[in-house]
């Protein structure tokens, strides 16, 4: 089988997206299909715009058996998708929907919503999450058509080394500086007291949005708060390294696709602090995870305090923290979901019972 795997922006971003496709098309290679990753432009719509034409003139799909379309590249892919698909099969890969992320404007959703729609036509579509197929099933997809595979979480090796003891509390955050990810708010409801004994530490791309990055950094040196480390974009022996030093989770994101961090930070046993929003209740469970409403700094806040100062209820939730992460898949269990999606969609245009 020959999969073309289209895309856009800079595939070498650590974010779950990207990280997710590259975990895929390794694995699908090893299983050995074909894929070729295609990426059409830099991310942004206007990026995307330029590049629509090329794009078509580039991707020949009577020379692959499937193509799977990131929804990242729904503008570039937008006026091809109807001549690709009288070809072979196409797969939407459906880790978020910009129109339902939050943090756009009415005008910009609506816009989303013209290029986005188009993918709701694919052969097969893929939701990385149950609360992803419901959104796919509320747009007016058939749930037939949609095929839930979740990433996995055990990319990262577990330090054999533990962590020294007798230190701070080490509360970690991994996100991107972007305003869904809620990393205003955590620093505004850290800074809200003095929190001695205790550390928070901030790690991912805090320049994605360089507008929302200077509210952070300004919100960070206002207090002059040297319990706050930045330590940005990091390799993933430092972040595993992290992982395992930290006492605690912290991600108050108003919204997630799936939410991958969240189920690694289960994976090394960390007691979780998330908004419950979309996926997120579903992904953490009831005993390894506290959650607060979005967008409210006082109570998240007060969640820190409950938390950074009860080790007997942290060392509690670790235990739940490390029961959950047994039930959730695997990245083998991903690239399987995946290969299997895909061959169905194949066998389904073959025999003639697929969408047309």
């Amino acid at each position: 089988m020959r999969v073309a795997f289209v895309t856009v922006g800079d595939t070498s971003r650590r974010t779950g997206g990207y990280l997710y496709n590259a975990r895929v098309i390794v694995g699908l290679r090893d299983r050995g299909i074909e894929v070729e990753e295609i990426v059409a432009a830099g991310a942004s719509p206007e990026e995307q715009e330029s590049a629509a034409t090329a794009l078509g003139a580039r991707l020949k799909p009577s020379a692959f058996d499937v193509i799977v379309v990131d929804a990242l590249a729904r503008v570039a892919v937008a006026p091809h998708l109807d001549r690709w698909r009288a070809a072979c099969p196409v797969v939407a890969m459906v880790h978020e929907l910009p129109s339902v992320a939050g943090g756009e404007s009415d005008e910009r959703v609506v816009r989303e919503c013209e290029y986005e729609e188009p993918l709701l036509h694919a052969d097969r579509l893929i939701a990385v999450s149950g609360h992803g197929r419901r959104l796919l099933e509320e747009l007016g997809v058939p749930a037939d058509r949609i095929q839930v595979v979740p990433p996995g979480f055990d990319r990262l090796d577990i330090p054999t080394a533990g962590s020294a003891s007798g230190g701070p509390v080490r509360v970690l955050c991994i996100a991107q500086w972007i305003p869904r990810k809620g990393i205003l708010s955590l620093v505004d409801a850290w800074t809200r007291q003095e929190r001695p004994g205790a550390v928070l530490e901030l790690i991912g791309e805090t320049d994605a949005e360089p507008e929302y990055a200077a509210r952070v950094w300004a919100a960070i040196t206002a207090v002059f708060d040297t319990s706050i480390i930045v330590s940005g974009s990091v390799d993933d022996v430092t972040l595993a390294q992290a992982y395992a030093a930290a006492d605690l989770f912290v991600l108050p994101s108003v919204y997630e696709g799936y939410g991958m961090v969240y189920a690694e930070a289960l994976y090394f046993g960390l007691p979780v602090i998330a908004c419950g929003v979309g996926p997120v209740p579903d992904l953490v469970g009831r005993e390894a995870a506290v959650l607060v409403p979005p967008n409210d700094p006082e109570a998240l806040s007060e969640v820190l305090d409950l938390l950074l100062e009860d080790p007997a209820l942290r060392r509690r939730m670790s235990g739940a923290a490390q029961r959950r992460a047994e039930d959730l898949p695997r990245w083998e269990d991903t690239v399987a979901g995946f290969e299997t999606t895909l061959r169905a969609a194949v066998r389904d245009r073959a025999h003639h019972i697929g969408p047309i």
